[in-house]
């Protein structure tokens, strides 16, 4: 999905950018909250919003752990993935990001999966995020969806690649010390 993205992203001549998955749902209001985020408050450069899984019998089952709502520090979201076992405290698939942060980034991550958690970790270190706690995005679970549990996104030895990588690339940004905002 990477290089679909990243096509779409040289076409886009916006300001910001938002990421979203074919079979998902954007609620309600939540484009002008992200536009009123990014562009509202300084130095953030990227947001996420709160996420409900939408279950295939439309049930809506929300996550623990969402942060306060509001400002994230640089590199916020990288501790916390390392803290719980590469799960993120945000969900990738609600970023709004500048998108010359995203270009300036290399954009999505090349990697077979989870190359919005990439971008999103790589984001969180140079520069502040915004979250909202107001629900952005129902993520549609279902039997077939390519990152379902059980599925070739949780392969051992390629997952452990991934997140090795996406690791080492925000740790790399963040030893240049660079901040931007």
């Amino acid at each position: 999905m990477a290089i679909t993205r990243n096509l779409a992203l040289a076409r886009a001549s916006g300001e910001l950018v938002k990421n979203l998955d074919q079979d998902d749902v954007l609620t309600p209001g939540v484009l002008a909250r992200d536009i009123a985020a990014v562009t509202g408050n300084d130095g953030v450069g990227w947001t996420t919003s709160r996420a409900l899984d939408l279950l295939p019998d439309g049930e809506l089952v929300g996550f623990e752990g969402d942060p306060a709502a509001g400002w994230l520090e640089p590199g916020f979201v990288l501790d916390r993935w390392r803290e719980n076992g590469f799960r993120l405290p945000v969900h990738p698939t609600t970023l709004c990001i500048r998108r010359e942060l995203a270009v300036l980034l290399g954009g999505w991550m090349a990697v077979p999966g989870s190359d919005d958690t990439g971008l999103l970790l790589a984001a969180s270190v140079v520069a502040g995020g915004f979250f909202e706690s107001a629900v952005g995005l129902h993520y549609r679970k279902w039997p077939g969806q390519g990152s379902a549990a059980g599925s070739a996104h949780y392969e051992a030895v390629e997952w452990a690649a991934r997140m090795k990588l996406m690791g080492e690339r925000a740790d790399a940004l963040r030893g240049l010390g660079m901040r931007l905002g």
